[in-house]
């Protein structure tokens, strides 16, 4: 075996090394370039999504002001000898 037909073989590999090389990182690129996509799409609907949150429910303040009484009843009572509510 003559090193003179290895180094025509070497330069061979190392040309087809650097195209696979290539391609790879082509498809790396192409594939975080979908992943990024994909992440704005939900970064999208998230913000979406907490805004009509805002639209449905009641605010805080509303919602202690009409169901104060309960919320006074449910935390504050008491239970008498056989376990019936004491106010």
């Amino acid at each position: 075996m003559n090193y003179q037909d290895l180094s025509v073989h070497v330069g061979a590999l190392v040309s087809l090394l650097g195209v696979f090389a290539g391609v790879s990182a082509l498809l790396l690129w192409r594939m975080l370039v979908r992943m990024e996509k994909k992440l704005d799409e939900l970064a999208n609907h998230f913000c979406v999504c907490r805004q009509e949150l805002a639209d449905r429910f009641v605010p805080r303040f509303e919602h202690e002001v009409e169901h104060h009484g309960l919320w006074e009843a449910f935390n504050y009572h008491g239970h008498d000898m056989r376990g019936r509510v004491v106010r």
